[in-house]
């Protein structure tokens, strides 16, 4: 009989096969597809509870895989009459299980939404409010949301899950979504678009997870979230998560716990780099920024807080290559975000930190600019630096301490303390809004027992005062719009003490007698001489560019030389009038009694004018009548 077996092998398979390609052809009519229709629509309103609409019939595939389409699909939050609908998507796909089908029962095994369009109306002000939501709902998630909700209240330190019931909720992906939303702070209308990744949660006793990418303010982020108890997170326990974000202008890391109740916090640690600190704050939008660039930035740090309040603590962080460690509290309480904190460097140029809170002038370019002063009412600020070394411009400084505040419409950078110029220096600028896009600003810059020579050099007087150390002081104030147009409608003074020493090729014995004879000549020539003085001191009063000289003096061995007269600051031109009095020896009358009175003593004066430029200056007598 071995002869039969193949056939009837044979005959088994075939009959199989004809079995098989009998269902198949039935299939289109076993299958309803107003049962697949109803299933789906009720499928997804028993999960989420809301009310779910579509008019068209479903289209059935059956390879690769066994599935459904359903075109058009709504889906409305039942207790809302009006306004935009929370999901509208151009069709939602599933795979299906045939066995259970031809049962008569739909099951899904993976859902796709294509295009959906994601409406959140009101702004979500807290995270709490999702797990609020799920939990009113009348779906199989709010009931375990519910359950889970109960378990916590009953124990919040430490909630038994195991009465609380696991449904499978499968696998969703989105393919080109959109997420409409409102802003907490101001309520402004935002946009996550191009969302596509696939959505994980298997059991919702299990890990949640997303991963994919999406695009925000023009910029494509890539997205790995997880959340290992994702059910008790909504119901308002703490679940350990993790959150991976990278982007062009910042890639972002968390690794810890977190709780989405009422009473939110987070904790874990926290790490985040940036190509450009004012490319992300721009990009963002936590607030407008000066137009001067701040460079790349990374961090990390030990975080906790709340949705209102995050606190980074151990604190490294690099600001344009700068390293420092700190901490920093960072406050949302609806209006501007507020930032307070303390950073130690051992090396930082404070202009290119301190010019992404507010607008210092740096190129030519920069310094045309219009000042803005938007960000004055957008964020308040109190941080405190110290740098061990720190330039500002051309500028050494050392142990210094600096804060930047802005605070009720004013920017405050001020630096307390700092060693420059062989001395001590303190200096303050304030940028204040007045109203209507005015601004006010105000500088004050004092020196202590500094070295005259870097301060001439600084100021372009080039390298020709060799001064002894002494005091100076700054003050100007007055409306700006740009920095290059601050100088002519500043008001202040201006104060310079110092003690002995030299202006190099000077020959005043020339320019003394030449100033007698000469009709006019440049005090520029070159020579070896060099003027020698004991003291040397200058107010001035500032007035719309335009320094008048209240009291200029050097005093010298042989006498003192006098100025008065104003100096432009923009043009750097000068219009002074110069007096060298030399006193004269008096002999005391012949026979006069040795307690007599010394006679008055007397000078001999000579006056000239000084004009041209700061860098190139003219001498010209003044002739007495």
């Amino acid at each position: 009989m071995s002869w039969y077996r193949p056939r009837n092998l044979l005959a088994t398979i075939l009959m199989m096969a004809l079995v098989a390609g009998g269902i198949l052809v039935a299939l289109p009519y076993l299958v309803s597809t107003d049962l697949i229709r109803a299933r789906l629509i009720q499928e997804i309103s028993n999960w989420t509870g809301y009310t779910v609409e579509s008019n068209q019939s479903p289209q059935i595939s059956f390879f690769p895989v066994f599935g459904a389409s359903l075109g058009d699909v709504t889906i409305r939050n039942p207790w809302q009459s009006e306004g935009a609908p929370f999901m509208q998507a151009e069709r939602i796909e599933v795979d299906l299980s045939l066995f259970s089908a031809l049962m008569g029962n739909i099951e899904f095994t993976e859902t796709k939404i294509v295009r959906p369009r994601f409406v959140i109306d009101e702004p979500i002000k807290s995270l709490s409010q999702i797990g609020e939501a799920l939990a009113r709902s009348d779906g199989r998630i709010g009931d375990v949301v519910r359950e889970a909700r109960a378990a916590v209240e009953a124990n919040p330190a430490k909630p038994d899950m195991s009465a609380v019931s696991s449904q499978p909720f499968g696998r969703v992906r989105l393919e080109d979504a959109m997420v409409t939303f409102k802003r907490p702070i101001n309520g402004a209308e935002e946009q996550i678009s191009s969302i596509s990744g696939v959505f994980d949660w298997p059991q919702t006793s299990g890990v949640a997870s997303f991963r994919g990418t999406a695009i925000w303010h023009g910029e494509e982020t890539e997205i790995d979230s997880s959340a290992t108890r994702a059910l008790l997170l909504l119901a308002g326990g703490t679940s350990p998560l993790q959150v991976n974000l990278s982007s062009t202008p910042l890639t972002f890391s968390f690794n810890g716990s977190a709780n989405i109740s009422r009473d939110q916090f987070f904790e874990g640690t926290l790490s985040l780099t940036s190509p450009s600190l004012r490319r992300t704050l721009e990009w963002s939008r936590m607030a407008s920024v000066p137009s001067a660039p701040i460079g790349s930035f990374a961090l990390d740090a030990s975080v906790y807080g709340s949705a209102n309040r995050m606190k980074l603590d151990g604190l490294t962080a690099t600001l344009n290559d700068n390293p420092a460690k700190g901490v920093i509290e960072v406050v949302l309480n609806g209006g501007a975000p507020s930032i307070t904190g303390t950073l130690a460097f051992e090396t930082l140029d404070l202009h290119s930190t301190f010019a992404g809170f507010m607008p210092l002038p740096d190129s030519s370019a920069s310094s045309d600019a219009v000042i803005s002063t938007d960000f004055l009412n957008q964020l308040t600020l109190d941080l405190r630096v110290s740098a061990q070394k720190a330039t500002i411009g051309p500028v050494n400084l050392s142990k210094v301490a600096a804060t930047a505040q802005i605070r009720n419409g004013r920017a405050i950078f001020d630096i307390g303390e700092a060693s420059a110029f062989d001395g001590s220096v303190a200096a303050s600028f304030q940028l204040a809004d007045e109203g209507d896009g005015a601004a006010l600003g105000e500088l004050r810059l004092n020196g202590t027992d500094v070295n005259s020579a870097s301060i001439a050099s600084l100021l372009g007087l080039g390298n020709r005062f060799e001064l002894g150390k002494g005091t100076m002081s700054l003050v100007l104030k007055g409306p700006i719009s740009r920095w290059s147009s601050a100088l002519a409608s500043a008001k202040g003074t201006l104060s310079m003490r110092f003690g002995s020493g030299q202006i190099r090729s000077l020959d005043f014995n020339s320019l003394l007698s030449k100033a007698k004879t000469d009709r006019f000549f440049s005090l520029n020539e070159k020579t070896e001489a060099w003027l020698a003085f004991d003291r040397l001191e200058i107010k001035a009063n500032i007035m719309d560019g335009v320094a008048a000289i209240d009291t200029a003096q050097i005093q010298t061995k042989s006498g003192t030389l006098s100025f008065a007269g104003i100096v432009t600051l923009i043009g750097k031109s000068l219009a002074l009038t110069g007096d060298f009095a030399a006193p004269v020896a008096v002999p005391a009358p012949a026979g006069a009694a040795a307690d007599a009175p010394k006679p008055e003593p007397t000078f001999n004066h000579t006056r000239f004018f000084i004009g041209g430029s700061w860098d190139n200056p003219f001498i010209s007598p003044i002739i007495s009548p």
